[in-house]
């Protein structure tokens, strides 16, 4: 029965090597986040008008008149 097992273990691992931890995957460090659902209609006109998170962000900043984080990773105020 051991040699069945240590069979099964290297047909997986000649697989396609899924499961266990791959780099670059996963959650960032110190990156906080706060998942909101937003209606369909919503989501298909801001991705029609290009890169959504970036619309909600600029969108949430001139709404509440927000200043812009000079050490926002990953957002410009452009």
């Amino acid at each position: 029965m051991k040699a069945k097992a240590s069979q099964t273990d290297e047909a997986q691992q000649d697989c396609c090597g899924r499961g266990g931890v791959r780099p670059g995957c996963g959650r960032k460090p110190g990156v906080k986040t706060h998942p909101v659902r937003l209606p369909q209609w919503l989501l298909s006109e801001l991705e029609a008008r290009g890169d959504i998170k970036q619309g909600i962000i600029e969108a949430c900043v001139r709404h509440y008149n927000l200043d812009w984080p000079k050490d926002a990773e990953g957002h410009t105020s452009d």
